[in-house]
């Protein structure tokens, strides 16, 4: 059994988010692991079984291909890349020096060992879905401080504190093979979905193994640093992944309400990252209960209707808090993040009003053409056919740069960019008579603003400035009002169908 010791060793992987943040300290226990590290294969299997066969002194073609069940044209063209790969003779009757070393380590498949680091959350004992090849120590300005202060930029001397958490420490055992091979395969899921998102060049390196070892009994103590932001949904914070490898770690951000329980100082803390008041007598679980009940409570007096789609309602109560928040400030200055979050939380708004649409009026089946390339006139065609009365010009040509395969695939899974979700929202239009856009005008959507909104996130999303030479939109109280004012408006447009009432 393991018992969490605080032993003053600090780690960090991941960097500090664009998002205002507040950074802290989480126990973990590390767990050093020995690993077979999977290695790429020099040869394929084609080429193994002709170089075993040609070191059987079977080396003629159609003897191989009787014996394999490949074709001798196949069994030729394996031939002449063995030759050329210096691994077979010219003649292709015997292995050379150079082949018989290939195959060899081929049939021995050996494999290098490595050692790698696995992490056990020190709260709840489970493991965490990430596996490093090296611990990224940091070192403390004082390591004698029990609340350590770390060193930025030792140019400026800029330095951080982080909250540092007291907790209940459990002993937990050296976790089952069923606990790890789950979080195994849960690293290799969240690693292969952000190749796709981000490309293999922003992510560290991927730890590839086929088994592992725990190489000792008793993992060792450490504090890992984690960043805590704002949500953008009714969970009111998320702590972003310390690996940097998917946006939020899901596995932490569900425990964060067991690590505040304990520590009110750290709920006052992020109480300013959400703009909400600190809690007074309250327990952290009164307090966060509370905060919901007043948003339930402003749903159910204005937006009552919204109600049906739980999805909706969780965007639209973000929305109005953050309005609610700008409005209390508004003789004082708000904060950038404040105003960046506001724009945020309206486009994600919007994007599921357009997933809600992408469901609810499904296109008609075999109506929507097959594409392999992208072609903005094609697109222009597409959008002008479907006589959608909001549908300007000017949105038409924006919305034509949006690639049509991917609004078709959009049909089944509504995940993508709110000018994506929007074309793929015009194609449900295709045979539903009763579908939103082709009854809602122009002045009641007034797509123009709504592609201005999409625009303005993206620039607070990518780190967009005056020094990029792209159109640069300073953030406002003015703009941010603007935007929220619009997409309560805009949502309230498909009040009838959202309720069931069109």
């Amino acid at each position: 059994m393991a018992k969490f010791v605080d032993t003053g060793v600090y780690l960090q992987y991941g960097d500090k988010p664009r998002d205002k943040a507040s950074a802290v300290l989480w126990p973990v226990w590390v767990h050093r692991i020995v690993y077979p590290e999977v290695q790429q294969a020099k040869m394929n299997l084609f080429q193994k079984a002709v170089m075993r066969l040609i070191r059987a002194q079977t080396h003629e073609a159609d003897a191989i291909a009787k014996l394999t069940g490949l074709h001798i044209n196949l069994v030729k063209l394996v031939q002449a890349q063995l030759v050329s790969q210096g691994w077979i003779n010219n003649k292709a009757t015997e292995l050379t020096n150079k082949g018989v070393t290939i195959i060899d380590e081929e049939s021995e498949q050996s494999e290098k060992l490595a050692v790698g680091y696995l992490f056990q959350d020190g709260l709840t004992g489970q493991l965490w879905p990430r596996i490093d090849n090296s611990l990224k120590v940091i070192e403390p300005s004082n390591p004698e401080e029990k609340f350590p202060q770390f060193v930025l930029n030792r140019g400026t001397g800029k330095s951080m504190k982080p909250f540092k958490p007291s907790f209940n420490a459990s002993s937990f055992s050296i976790p089952s093979k069923t606990d790890t091979l789950r979080a195994w395969q849960d690293y290799r899921s969240d690693y292969r979905a952000a190749q796709q998102l981000y490309g293999s060049n922003e992510l560290s390196e991927k730890v590839a193994l086929s088994s592992l070892l725990y190489q000792s009994k008793e993992p060792d103590c450490a504090w890992m640093l984690v960043w805590i932001t704002a949500s953008h949904n009714d969970k009111l914070w998320r702590i972003t992944d310390p690996f940097d490898i998917r946006d939020e770690a899901w596995w932490l951000t569900k425990c964060l309400p067991t690590l505040l329980e304990h520590n009110k100082n750290l709920t006052k803390s992020l109480s300013t990252l959400i703009g909400e008041p600190e809690p007074d007598n309250q327990t952290v679980t009164e307090w966060l209960a509370s905060l919901q009940e007043n948003a339930n409570l402003q749903i159910l007096l204005e937006y009552p209707w919204v109600q049906k789609d739980p999805d909706i309602t969780s965007a639209l109560t973000v929305v109005l808090k953050r309005h609610e928040l700008i409005n209390q400030r508004q003789n004082d200055k708000n904060d950038k993040n404040d105003l960046d979050n506001a724009i945020t939380e309206c486009q994600k708004l919007l994007e599921v009003i357009m997933q809600w649409l992408i469901k609810t009026f499904p296109s008609a089946q075999g109506a929507l053409p097959k594409v392999d390339k992208n072609n903005v006139e094609l697109n222009k065609k597409v959008l002008v056919a479907l006589k959608l009365p909001a549908f300007t010009d000017h949105v038409i040509a924006v919305l034509s740069r949006q690639s049509l395969k991917s609004a078709i695939k959009l049909q089944n899974r509504p995940s993508s960019s709110l000018k994506g979700l929007v074309f793929a929202a015009a194609l449900g239009s295709i045979g539903n008579d009763s579908h939103p856009l082709k009854l809602l005008n122009s002045d009641q959507l007034r797509l123009d603003e709504l592609l201005s909104l999409a625009n303005l996130r993206n620039q607070t999303s990518h780190g967009e400035s005056q020094h990029t030479g792209n159109k640069y939109t300073e953030m406002t109280v003015e703009i941010a009002q603007h935007y929220i004012t619009y997409t309560l408006k805009f949502t309230e447009q498909f009040k009838e169908w959202i309720n069931g009432e069109a």
